[in-house]
């Protein structure tokens, strides 16, 4: 997914929650980065108020043309 979004490592990306999904953007000043090995690791933080543990499942939908990664948990509920 990162290579089809043409981030590569040290790329940095702004990460948001948007109805339990993180939504990853390029950002030239965010926090997180492509890693090195071209891996995405979402903060514990992030990843605890979405409701991911280590290891768990996501679907991931990206839009190259508009350059944005939906990371989704599987087995979300949306309680709106």
């Amino acid at each position: 997914m990162l290579h089809a979004l043409g981030w590569c490592p040290g790329r940095p990306v702004a990460l948001s929650i948007i109805s339990g999904s993180v939504l990853a953007v390029p950002d030239d000043v965010a926090d997180v980065a492509v890693s090195a090995d071209g891996h995405l690791r979402l903060p514990v933080g992030l990843r605890r108020r979405c409701g991911l543990s280590t290891g768990d499942r996501v679907l991931l939908v990206a839009d190259p043309p508009a350059g944005r990664l939906l990371i989704h948990p599987v087995g979300f509920q949306n309680s709106a």
